[in-house]
């Protein structure tokens, strides 16, 4: 009987010192554990803190910015109304608008005072009774030294020389210059469309860089098809020529 007793005694004491270690270990872990939480929320409160100083910043640059663009709007509608002021001093009754550089689009505004021409209707098609050909002929065309030596035999007292007939090659139309009162004019003519139009060379004070007036004479075959900014008067500055001429020839060959 007390060989039993002393058994279960040493049984319980092992219980005991076992359950014991494992409570220490677990204390330890927790302990442990304890500490991870507190430096992840340190971390994390590092973190939010410098998220937060970024915000405040961005927040600073974004006010700045909003400031600046509101500034430069209104420095550009000053500049818009100032040069409209100067086309109304100037006699000018149509309204234009200027194309900068920058600009991946040929930007117009619709003339005042716009003509109508007839249309007559015959059942599901259209056609046009009105198609004006500008007297190319009509006009006191310059002719600049370069030009007074004929191309060939056949070269007429129209101008046409060797820069002449290389711009008429590359853009697919008949060029002709024209003495205006605005100024210098150049008019060309999509002859198997009837389409032409003028570029008027509006000179600049000095520094600056001059601008391309454009007026469409006639539509021609591309009165219904036309695009908008080929219907108005639009000015651009010289280095947007041949974005301008580019958009022309899309339009030229896509309806031709």
């Amino acid at each position: 009987m007390d060989d039993i007793n002393r058994d279960q005694e040493e049984k319980f004491l092992t219980y005991v010192n076992a359950a014991e270690e494992l409570i220490q270990h677990l204390k330890n872990e927790n302990e442990k554990l304890h500490v991870e939480v507190n430096d992840l929320r340190n971390e994390v409160a590092s973190v939010m803190s410098s998220k937060d100083n970024q915000c405040a910043e961005y927040q600073k640059l974004l006010i700045e910015e909003n400031e600046k663009y509101k500034a430069l709007s209104e420095e550009v509608t000053r500049l818009q109304n100032l040069q409209q002021e100067e086309y109304v001093k100037g006699g000018k009754g149509d309204t234009i608008t200027e194309i900068s550089p920058g600009s991946a689009q040929v930007a117009s505004e619709k003339v005042s005072g716009c003509s109508t021409r007839k249309r007559s209707r015959n059942s599901a098609t259209e056609t046009e009774d009105d198609i004006v050909t500008p007297p190319l002929a009509d006009h006191n065309i310059a002719m600049p030294e370069c030009c007074k030596g004929s191309l060939d035999a056949n070269a007429t007292a129209s101008g046409t020389c060797l820069f002449q007939a290389l711009i008429e090659c590359l853009v697919g139309m008949k060029i002709s210059t024209v003495d205006q009162t605005e100024g210098q004019c150049i008019s060309a003519l999509h002859q198997s469309s009837g389409y032409s139009f003028s570029l008027t060379w509006i000179k600049k004070a000095a520094g600056e860089e001059s601008e391309l007036l454009y007026r469409a004479s006639s539509l021609g075959t591309f009165e219904r098809v036309a695009p908008e900014w080929m219907r108005d008067v639009i000015m651009f500055s010289t280095n947007m020529c041949p974005t301008f001429f580019e958009r022309v020839a899309r339009v030229i060959k896509l309806h031709c």
